[in-house]
C-alpha cells in the first residue's frame, strides 16, 4: 500500500472570522471564549462545538508557535480511528488561530456536558450553574462526595484510573506525554461508564516540543532533577492520583488504603514512585490489575469511609463557593500566572456540547446508490480529516424509544418465555413493528433488515446509555426488566453501512454490498459519513473528494447514510495536479509540501491511463482501475 496523498497540514483560522460569543473566564495565560460559528467533525451528529483561547500580550512572547501549530496538525496526520478517539478523550488543540498573520490563540473542542454535574450546597440546593468533574472532588472523603451530590464507588474509582491508564498508553504510543498531569486537568464521568477527559492540552508534550514551557501543579511534581513531560513521568503522576483517589487524600504518598484493595495495585503504586524512572511500570500495567480488581470491587459508594491517619478533614462546602475549585479541599500554593493559568482556563473552558446520534424508529427495507465526482479543483487542496465547518447543519432530533410499561410496575418479574426483552442476549436479533415511539420488538433471524443486540445495559434506563456503543443504531429501554437494548442495524448494503471517518471501504461499481477493508490502493477511504441525509453536496468541501455513497431506509430516512469517499491512489501522483511539485523515489511520487525538497513538478494530466503519447518527451507515470475505468490517469513530469 502507498502512503496516503495527504501530508501534515495546520488548520489556521483567521481571528477575524470568529463570531465569537461570552467570555468564558481569564487567566494568567490569557481568556476562554465561546465561539458560535464553527464547529469540528461534522460527521459526528452535527459536529462539537468549540471554544476559543486567547494568548495573552505577555504569554506570546514564550510561545513557540511551531510547537503549537504541530499539535494543531495532528488531528489531519492520524488515522480517522485515531482522530477521532482523540477528540473523545481530550480537549486537543483543533485549529491555530491568527490575527494579522500571527499566531493569537488556538480553537480546541468544549468539554462534554457528561463532564459536567451540580454541585449540590448544604442546604441540598444545586449550586449555581453545571461545573467541571474535576478529579479533585474525589481527593475527599465519601461522606464530603455524597454530600455535594456526586455517587462515586470504589468499582467507578478503580474504572476511572483504568480508563486513564489506557489513555496514557495510547497517548505515549501517538508521542504525546501529558505533563502536567494532576486533578485539575482531569475530569471524570462516573455515568455511562467511568472514564476520563483532559483539558489543558496545549500544555503538553508532542514528540519533544511544547507549545508554553513545562510547568507543574504543586504537590504533583516529579522527583527533583527529573526531567518533566516524559512517559515516566506521566507514570509517576498516575501512581500519585491511585494512591490519593483512595486515601481521600489530597497530598499523601502513602499506597496503604489502595494495597488494602489490592496487593498489587499496591506494589505498582510504590513501584510508579520509585525515584528512578527506569523502573517504573507502564500504564500497560496498570490498566491491566486495575481492570482486574474492579471485576471484585464494591459497586456501591460507602456510606461512612474511615480516613486514613492524617488525611484532612474537609470544610464544609460553602452556599456561595468564592472559586470554582471543589470545596473542601486544601488550596495549593499558588503558581505564578504563566504556569497557573493552563489548569484555571482549562476550568473555564467548558461549554456543553451533545454528540447527537440519529437513531431510527422504524424497521425498513433499504436501497443503495452511489454516485462519482472525477477531476475539478477540489484535487488542489490538502487533506484534513477534522475540517472547521462555518455552515449551519440542523441539529439531528433523537427518538426515544420505551417499551410500554405493564400496568403494575413489576420490575423483578421474570421473563416469560415469550418476553422478547426480558431474554434477549447479546447476538439476538429482532423486527421492530412498533409506532410513535413504542417499540414491538419480536424474534428473528439475523438477515438484512433486522436489529442485532450489540449490547445489554443493565440497572438502567437510559436511552443514552448506547451512545458511545460501536455499530448502535437505536436504543430500546425496558421500565418493567430495568435494562436498555443497543441494537445495530443489519444493512442490506453491508458493513460499510457502519463505515467511519478514516476506514476503508469498496464495492463493485452498480453493486448492492460494500464492505468495510484494510486500506489498500483501489479501496475508496471514507472522508466523512452523514447520518439522516442523502444531500451529496455536503461532501464538496472535502479535499480529494471523488466518489459518494448512499444507503437509504425506505421507511425512516434518519437512519441514511451518506459516504464521501476518495479513491486510494497508489502515490500521491493520483491527485498532483498541473504545475504541483513532488518527490520522485524510484517509481513513486510524494507530495512533501514544499517544491524546495522536491525534484520534479507535473507538466500535464489525462484521465486515459498509460498514455506516455500523451507527455511527449516528458516522463510519465500512470494507473488504471478494473473496477473503477475512470479513476485511471497519466501524470507527466519534468525533473526541476
Amino acid at each position: 500500500m502507498s502512503p496516503d496523498p495527504t501530508g501534515p497540514v495546520t488548520p489556521t483560522v483567521d481571528h477575524g472570522s470568529l463570531a465569537l460569543g461570552r467570555q468564558l473566564g481569564q487567566g494568567g495565560q490569557g481568556s476562554v471564549h465561546q465561539v458560535l460559528n464553527k464547529r469540528i467533525n461534522e460527521s459526528a451528529g452535527g459536529g462539537w462545538e468549540v471554544v476559543y483561547k486567547e494568548y495573552s500580550a505577555n504569554v506570546l512572547p514564550h510561545l513557540d508557535e511551531a510547537a503549537l501549530a504541530s499539535s494543531a496538525a495532528l488531528l489531519g496526520e492520524l488515522s480517522g480511528a485515531d482522530g477521532r478517539w482523540l477528540s473523545e478523550k481530550t480537549a486537543w488543540p483543533a485549529a491555530v488561530v491568527q490575527r494579522q498573520g500571527r499566531t493569537c490563540g488556538f480553537l480546541m473542542r468544549a468539554v462534554p456536558d457528561r463532564f459536567q454535574f451540580s454541585l449540590r450546597t448544604l442546604t441540598g440546593a444545586n449550586g449555581g450553574p453545571r461545573r467541571l468533574a474535576n478529579m479533585e472532588y474525589l481527593l475527599n472523603d465519601d461522606t464530603y462526595i455524597a454530600g455535594i451530590g456526586l455517587t462515586v464507588s470504589d468499582k467507578d474509582r478503580l474504572l476511572l484510573l483504568a480508563d486513564l491508564a489506557a489513555t496514557l498508553a495510547r497517548l505515549h504510543r501517538l508521542g504525546i506525554a501529558v505533563g502536567d498531569l494532576s486533578p485539575r486537568n482531569l475530569l471524570f464521568s462516573a455515568s455511562p461508564q467511568p472514564e476520563c477527559f483532559l483539558i489543558d492540552c496545549d500544555a503538553m508534550r508532542l514528540r519533544g516540543a511544547t507549545a508554553l514551557p513545562q510547568a507543574e501543579t504543586p504537590d504533583w511534581q516529579v522527583p527533583a532533577g527529573e526531567e518533566r513531560a516524559t512517559p515516566t513521568s506521566d507514570v509517576y503522576k498516575l501512581g500519585l492520583l491511585a494512591v490519593r483517589l483512595f486515601a481521600r487524600n489530597q497530598t499523601s504518598t502513602d499506597p496503604t488504603a489502595l494495597a488494602a484493595t489490592s496487593p498489587a495495585l499496591g506494589d505498582l503504586a510504590r513501584a510508579s514512585l520509585d525515584p528512578d524512572p527506569a523502573r517504573r511500570p507502564t500504564p500497560a500495567a496498570w490498566a491491566e490489575q486495575l481492570t482486574s480488581a474492579a471485576a471484585t470491587a464494591p459497586a456501591k459508594p460507602a456510606r461512612k469511609r474511615r480516613r486514613t491517619p492524617g488525611a484532612a478533614t474537609p470544610a464544609a462546602p460553602p452556599t456561595r463557593p468564592a472559586t470554582g475549585r471543589p470545596h473542601g479541599t486544601t488550596p495549593p500554593a499558588p503558581k505564578s500566572p504563566a504556569a497557573q493559568a493552563g489548569g484555571v482556563l482549562g476550568a473555564l473552558a467548558a461549554v456543553v456540547v451533545l454528540i447527537l446520534l440519529v437513531v431510527n424508529n422504524q424497521h425498513s427495507l433499504r436501497t443503495d446508490t452511489s454516485g462519482s465526482t472525477v477531476g475539478g479543483s477540489r484535487q488542489t487542496a490538502r487533506y484534513t480529516p477534522h475540517p472547521l465547518d462555518t455552515r449551519t447543519t440542523p441539529t439531528p432530533t433523537r427518538t426515544r424509544w420505551e417499551t410500554t410499561p405493564d400496568p403494575v410496575r413489576t420490575t423483578s418479574a421474570p421473563p416469560t418465555p415469550t418476553d422478547a426483552i426480558g431474554t434477549a442476549h447479546v447476538g439476538d436479533c429482532f423486527d421492530d413493528k412498533g409506532t410513535n415511539g413504542h417499540a414491538d420488538l419480536s424474534t428473528t433471524s439475523c438477515t438484512s433488515g433486522a436489529f442485532k443486540v450489540v449490547r445489554i445495559n443493565t440497572a438502567t434506563t437510559d436511552l443514552d446509555s448506547c451512545d458511545n456503543v460501536p455499530d448502535s443504531d437505536r436504543s430500546v429501554s425496558s421500565s418493567r426488566h430495568d435494562l436498555v437494548l443497543c441494537l445495530s442495524y443489519q444493512s442490506p448494503g453491508g458493513t460499510a453501512y457502519h463505515a467511519g471517518q478514516g476506514d476503508c471501504v469498496f464495492g463493485a461499481p452498480g453493486g448492492s454490498a460494500w464492505g468495510k477493508q484494510a486500506c489498500q490502493t483501489g479501496n475508496f477511504k471514507v472522508l466523512a459519513a452523514y447520518r439522516g441525509t442523502s444531500d451529496k453536496s455536503k461532501c464538496d468541501p472535502w479535499p480529494h473528494y471523488n466518489y459518494w455513497r448512499h444507503f437509504s431506509v425506505a421507511a425512516d430516512s434518519r437512519l441514511d447514510v451518506l459516504l464521501c469517499l476518495s479513491m486510494n491512489y497508489p502515490d500521491d501522483a493520483g491527485y498532483a495536479t498541473v504545475k504541483e511539485c513532488l518527490s520522485k523515489s524510484g517509481s513513486t511520487f510524494t507530495n512533501v509540501g514544499s517544491c524546495n525538497a522536491s525534484n520534479v513538478y507535473v507538466t500535464g494530466r489525462t484521465s486515459t491511463p498509460n498514455a506516455p503519447a500523451f507527455c511527449g518527451h516528458d516522463g510519465s507515470t500512470y494507473w488504471r482501475s478494473a473496477d473503477y475505468p475512470a479513476f485511471g490517469y497519466t501524470v507527466c513530469w519534468r525533473w526541476r
